[in-house]
């Protein structure tokens, strides 16, 4: 199955609890934890609600100092909604039809 972007696809790898396979083999082999927690600070500042979204100065803290209290990430904002959600959004959508008449006037 084909994803639309980076982020959706390491969403969904997040989601089946297989973000250990998202990075090269030589980097998660290295250093997982930092890895895995970067992944997850990552997901974490694309939340689709920008309230969500951590403060840069609280991403900084972990980054630097590492974290286990983190909050599981939300949905990315640039996340493809459902097909049945799109057909809703649709159908919901008010449509009108416009018309003119134009005259044109012209000398003798």
């Amino acid at each position: 199955m084909g994803f639309p972007s980076l982020t959706v696809y390491s969403w969904n790898m997040w989601k089946e609890d297989k973000t250990e396979e998202l990075p090269d083999s030589s980097i998660i082999d290295t250093s997982p934890d930092e890895v895995l927690l970067c992944v997850h600070v990552v997901l974490l500042c694309v939340q689709e609600n920008p309230d969500d979204r951590p403060l840069m100065s609280s991403v900084v803290f972990v980054l630097e100092n590492g974290s286990t209290t983190l909050t599981a990430p939300n949905r990315p904002a640039c996340f493809a909604r459902r097909s049945a959600e799109m057909d809703q959004i649709r159908n919901d959508i008010q449509t009108s039809v416009n018309s003119f008449t134009l005259t044109e006037i012209e000398g003798r």
